[in-house]
């Protein structure tokens, strides 16, 4: 059993060890994310920003996303059950735990960026938990998830980097939220459908026509919608990237972010589309635990939201 000590260790025990403030030091605020964004471990540490685990149960065994397993791990693990996992938002007394750690940190402020709200209580646990800690929470509600929630993340970074406020970087975060976008193609509708993220006659029609869908979340409703039809891996991928190459045409140099369950082909096909457009590679990587979880192997999230630019 885990207890909210062992969770902060897991955490943070790097962290704190980097960014201990000397006595009189001015701490920026700190910047916290949960693990939805699929921002891994490693890439947090280099950040300096703090993730916060979801909880992840197979097969009967409750886990910690990316603590206790990895994306990797857990995606073999899950093509190999014969259960559908599921997930769980970290507890009121996790986020207390972790807030505590970022004060004891030298930190009196941060920005907490979350998984859309409809899709789990992580964003009102954590605003719950702000409203009586000493430590000065904004919580954000992303509004979306996996990598386009990581690409706000990065995009907080870049303006704390920028020497910007608190105030400031909230704002914009939130200005910014229309424009993160996440679109996803799943091997197939399955586990979308026996999560309650899609109705299952979707499910029954694209089996039966033989074609894929692509969905992404309707930021105003947190609804997860399809987007796209195609047959085969080719159309399917073709008809999904013209929305991000026009977005790309109107948002020349934004972050581009390409994370898989599997999906190889696809991969490659999508990689084939960006040649040559004006964006910048966020990087590439495995799908989390917990968004694996509702889109199942070999599925694609292909995300993408503008740059921050500096004023000067």
């Amino acid at each position: 059993m885990w207890n909210d000590s062992t969770i902060l260790v897991a955490l943070c025990s790097q962290k704190a060890a980097r960014s201990a403030p000397t006595k009189g030091a001015i701490m920026s605020f700190a910047i916290i994310t949960d693990s939805t964004s699929d921002i891994s471990p490693t890439r947090a540490q280099e950040l300096g920003i703090y993730v916060i685990p979801l909880h992840v149960i197979i097969e009967g065994e409750d886990l910690l996303d990316q603590v206790q397993i990895t994306a990797q791990e857990y995606v073999a693990r899950m093509a190999g059950s014969e259960q559908l996992p599921h997930t769980s938002q970290p507890s009121a007394g996790e986020f207390k735990a972790l807030f505590d750690r970022v004060l004891a940190d030298g930190h009196d402020s941060a920005i907490f960026i979350s998984l859309c709200s409809e899709w789990s209580a992580c964003y009102a646990n954590a605003s719950l938990t702000a409203e009586t800690h000493e430590l000065d929470v904004r919580c954000i509600d992303s509004r979306t998830g996996s990598g386009a929630e990581g690409l706000l993340v990065e995009y907080a970074l870049a303006m704390r980097e920028d020497g910007r406020s608190l105030d400031e970087t909230e704002a914009q975060i939130r200005a910014a939220l229309p424009d993160a976008h996440l679109l996803l193609i799943p091997r197939t509708l399955e586990n979308l459908v026996k999560n309650g993220r899609a109705p299952k006659l979707a499910g029954q029609l694209t089996q039966m026509l033989n074609i894929r869908l692509a969905v992404s979340p309707e930021w105003k409703s947190g609804e997860i919608k399809a987007i796209k039809k195609g047959r085969g891996a080719k159309r399917i991928v073709a008809n999904t990237m013209a929305d991000c190459l026009a977005f790309l045409t109107e948002h020349p140099g934004s972050s581009v972010r390409v994370l898989t369950t599997g999906a190889a082909e696809e991969q490659d096909l999508v990689n084939q589309a960006l040649a040559g457009q004006n964006y910048v590679d966020a990087g590439t990587g495995p799908i989390g635990c917990t968004i694996a979880t509702h889109v199942g192997v070999d599925a694609i999230a292909i995300s993408y939201c503008p740059r921050y630019q500096p004023a000067n």
